[in-house]
């Protein structure tokens, strides 16, 4: 792959998700920098640096669900940086659904995923409008 950027670096996000869904994992990885830092400022802790710990992380996602799908809703570029919001969805393979979605942004070197800042999270049922204002001004329930 040449080190030149792409027209458009939201084409790198539409490889990735088209990777993710087809279950090609050398396809996905390669989507990635070698050096690709990922962090995710909602989940502090859970920043990783390394194209071998996304290798890990995607072989273990595409392993526990089986018929794993990517969708890319809408993308925005930036520069050399894509916001994309995005859903991840399947079933597990112990039957229990599998449904992630957010917004994640990517800064793009060599046509690769070379940052991420990771905005997305399970998707839950959690009550209406009048429960998520509650969590807002009262705060998440404890012990449950």
């Amino acid at each position: 792959m040449p080190d030149t950027e792409p027209s458009d670096p939201r084409e790198v996000v539409l490889r990735w998700t088209q990777a993710m869904t087809a279950h090609d994992l050398e396809a996905a990885v390669a989507c990635f920098h070698p050096d690709y830092h990922d962090v995710t400022p909602n989940r502090p802790g859970q920043e990783f640096h390394g194209r071998e710990r996304v290798r890990q992380n995607l072989a273990a996602i595409f392993e526990a669900v089986p018929n794993l799908r990517a969708d890319l809703i809408r993308s925005v570029v930036d520069g050399d940086t894509v916001w994309m919001e995005w859903r991840m969805h399947g079933v597990r393979a112990d039957g229990n659904p599998f449904d992630f979605a957010g917004v994640n942004l990517f800064g793009v070197r060599a046509q690769r995923l070379a940052w991420g800042r990771i905005y997305t999270h399970p998707v839950s049922a959690q009550g209406d409008i009048a429960a998520q204002l509650d969590r807002m001004t009262k705060g998440e329930p404890h012990g449950g």
